[in-house]
């Protein structure tokens, strides 16, 4: 879960281990449901920072 300009994001829980599929899954589908609620505007100005986690840098997901 997290804060994006004043609104609660979340949370998420991924059953399993995160790999690349559950992730990718997330990224496309979940992630724009919980951010619904953040202005356009807003959501058009985001940055997300990963790390090097290996489901973060699959070919799938980026």
């Amino acid at each position: 879960c997290g804060i994006v300009d004043g609104i609660f994001i979340g949370p998420h829980f991924f059953e399993g281990t995160v790999n690349a599929g559950r992730y990718s899954d997330f990224l496309q589908n979940r992630l724009p449901m919980l951010l619904q609620e953040v202005p356009l505007a807003t959501r058009e100005s985001m940055w997300s920072q990963q790390d090097g986690a290996l489901a973060h840098s699959a070919w799938v997901v980026k």
